[in-house]
């Protein structure tokens, strides 16, 4: 190993030569070029009218949702009002059929009154308010019930007693012991009745 001595010079560096750039121009043409990112897919942003499109529909859909929800909701507070009408009346009705049913039964009796042959203006009376009466009803839609001769149907007829009797079908009403009233559909008071054992 030599030593040197402080007073030599170092040895000169060797130069490299500046890269030409022709050549550089000739390594890139001949290097395949290189893709990216062959995996990543670019999709286009929406053009405006797409995007004005979209919304458009999104909020027809959004319209015709709160119309359709707004009829229906209507149609339910009409049919409940419509049946809240018909409960109360029903409920207010069906006082004035027990006094009916005691119109007809004061009729039924003689009232203690001795039979004179001529007409009777207390059985009159009572005769005509009974009709008014009846007539008032029907007014509201109050109906009888069919039942004498009927089969027993248990959503209108309200079977009280068992009676058996010749050449009548078992379930057949062969009396009504307190007549029923619809008003409409709704059963304001079931049949009451008694049907063949």
């Amino acid at each position: 190993m030599t030593k040197r001595r402080h007073s030599e010079p170092d040895p000169a560096p060797t130069e490299q030569a500046a890269p030409d750039p022709a050549d550089a121009s000739a390594d890139a043409a001949a290097a395949p070029a290189a893709d990216p990112a062959p995996d990543l897919v670019v999709e286009e942003a929406p053009s405006v009218e797409e995007t004005l499109r979209r919304e458009r529909d999104e909020a027809q859909d959004k319209w015709l949702r709160a119309v359709a929800e707004m009829d229906n909701l209507r149609k339910r507070t009409r049919r409940e009002v419509t049946d809240a009408h018909r409960f109360a009346k029903a409920d207010a009705l069906r006082g004035f059929l027990d006094v009916l049913d005691n119109l007809e039964r004061a009729l039924q009796t003689n009232g203690g009154a001795a039979d004179t042959g001529g007409p009777d203006p207390f059985r009159e009376g009572i005769e005509l308010i009974r009709q008014r009466l009846r007539g008032v009803l029907q007014e509201q839609g109050v109906t009888p019930i069919e039942a004498l001769g009927l089969h027993l149907d248990p959503a209108v007829h309200e079977a009280v007693g068992q009676l058996p009797r010749e050449g009548s079908e078992p379930g057949t009403i062969i009396e009504v012991a307190q007549p029923g009233y619809k008003l409409g559909e709704l059963v304001l008071r079931p049949a009451r009745v008694i049907i063949c054992a």
